[in-house]
Order: structure tokens, then sequence, then C-alpha cells
């Protein structure tokens, strides 16, 4: 999934590659259904095409991607923060952090 996410973003900004092998491999990475033929030859007009159509869509979901992955870092960044106030390594690590600004 972030692997889709990262290519949905790069080709957002650069240009999609004119080689038909780049654009098969590219077309197989978004899981674009054309690219699966069993055939070698690819019209490249026709998947660059429905590449373009695949990045339309993407701008109208990035939204909701990037609020899953928000939801999903801030609830391990809490988890996170629960054990180590379990266990008392905070505690500790803001101790001696502190004590580093403390003038004695």
């Amino acid at each position: 999934m972030l692997y889709w996410f990262f290519l949905s973003i790069k080709y957002q900004i650069w240009p999609l590659p004119t080689d038909p092998a780049e654009l098969r491999q590219l077309a197989l990475d978004l899981q674009i259904p054309l690219a699966y033929a069993a055939s070698h030859r690819v019209d490249t007009s026709l998947v660059r095409a429905v590449i373009r159509e695949r990045l339309k869509s993407f701008r109208k979901d990035s939204p909701y991607v990037l609020l899953f992955l928000v939801a999903v870092f801030s609830v391990l960044a809490l988890l996170v923060a629960l054990f180590a106030q379990m266990f008392g390594f905070l505690s500790s690590l803001c101790n001696s952090l502190l004590s580093m600004f403390c003038i004695s």
C-alpha cells in the first residue's frame, strides 16, 4: 500500500515513462488490470490513459488514505507512549533530560 501511495505521488509530479516495459511494470505496480494481459505487447496509449485515470482518482482518494495513515501512526504512538509509561522508561528519560537544563 505504501509503495502504491509512493508511486501515485511520484507520477503526479514526474511524467509517465515512455518505455513500454517500464509502462507495463508501472501498470502492474498500480494494480491496473490491463497490464495482466497474457501477451507481451501492450497498447501504450491505452495503458497511459488508464494510468492517468487512476492517478486522477488518486487525487480524490488521497485525503482518505492520508487520514488513515495519520490514524494508524497516532495509535502506534499512543501505544508506544503507554508502554513506555507503564514500564517507567519515559519518566527516567524525562528526568535525565530535565536535569541537563536545570542549573544546580
